[in-house]
């Protein structure tokens, strides 16, 4: 069942499910359970980790395992220009869980290439 609250009018739903985010911040490991939403114009997630990536922004992704056997999906954004015309560093995203097979083709539906 789709949460219609997290979409603009007109924004299609390609896919959805359940995966682990796993924040490698801080020299830390931590993973967060959420339901991650791809649409024709974005990818999201329902938790409070704010990750909302408009499909502009996503350079691409790459398909991988963890550990020797979890699958995973690493999601890697673009790299922002500042005013002084420096990159700031491109930001990566990564999810574990079972939708990962099926997450790889909702990007490739919503036109993100695999790296």
């Amino acid at each position: 069942m789709e949460n219609r609250r997290y979409f603009a009018p007109g924004e299609l739903l390609i896919g959805q499910g359940l995966v682990s985010y796993r924040d490698l911040g801080k020299h830390t490991c931590q993973c967060w359970h959420a339901v991650i939403y791809v649409t024709d114009r974005r990818v999201l997630l329902d938790t409070y980790t704010e990750i909302e990536l408009k499909l502009s922004k996503i350079r691409g992704f790459t398909a991988g395992k963890i550990l020797l056997f979890i699958p995973a999906v690493t999601i890697y954004g673009r790299a922002e220009e500042t005013p002084f015309g420096h990159g700031q560093g491109e930001e990566d995203f990564t999810f574990t869980g079972f939708p990962i097979k099926k997450l790889q083709t909702w990007l490739r539906l919503a036109g993100v290439r695999e790296l």
